[in-house]
């Protein structure tokens, strides 16, 4: 992957005017970046379509770059804090496994699709990013939640390898990427059982929830 270049805002927001313009603009370059594609993004459009001068832009912003290097993250942290949220309401839920493994894979699933073209977009036009770049951090925080839960549970296979199967259970996870990418004729509902037919075949799935399906 080539490297990104370290670029940051040039003024940090600390007034709430300063944080809405700030916003402003990234809503704006989102919008064109899904318009135009990575090529037809400009600082001069980004700027008219917040409604402010590319003068008042380079306030915040020394270029296009640094721009969409907020996009990226704006994205990533709404898609981190989205799944995490619901994950962690699943996961205390008392439902069996086979409810709660498709479950997951859906709030997986329909978080990214909220906004495909973005996900479109950035793993194929963005210089620097990739899909699997993006969900890192929610990978890392799913097999986190994984790990967590197969520690607390009595009931884990005792010659289980536990950060090999998480690790596994978690890049096969990555899987629903290429699906909101790629758009294969496949039906969400079928995508989704059948990703949940695969984890659940893994011995780690008999950790959770109950002894049953």
């Amino acid at each position: 992957m080539t490297p990104v270049p370290h670029v940051i805002a040039r003024k940090t927001p600390a007034q709430e005017r300063s944080r809405e313009t700030v916003k402003r603009i990234i809503d704006a370059a989102t919008s064109v970046l899904k318009e135009r594609g990575y090529g037809g993004v400009s600082t001069n459009r980004i700027a008219a379509a917040a409604g402010i001068s590319p003068g008042s832009l380079y306030q915040y912003f020394p270029n296009k770059d640094a721009i969409l290097k907020a996009v990226v993250a704006d994205y990533t942290d709404q898609l981190h804090e989205q799944v995490s949220t619901k994950l962690h309401q699943l996961f205390k839920s008392e439902c069996r496994r086979s409810v709660l493994v498709p479950a997951a894979i859906r709030i997986y699933v329909d978080s990214m699709l909220e906004r495909p073209e973005i996900l479109q977009i950035i793993s194929g036009q963005l210089p620097g990013y990739s899909g699997a770049d993006l969900i890192k951090p929610v990978e890392k925080l799913i097999g986190e939640i994984i790990r967590g839960y197969m520690l607390a549970v009595p009931n884990s296979p005792a010659d289980m390898d536990i950060d090999a199967a998480t690790w596994i259970i978690v890049r096969l996870l990555g899987a629903p990427i290429r699906y909101v990418v790629e758009r294969p004729p496949i039906a969400k509902d079928v995508f989704i059982n059948e990703m949940a037919r695969l984890v659940l075949a893994h011995p780690i799935a008999q950790v959770f929830r109950g002894t049953g399906g």
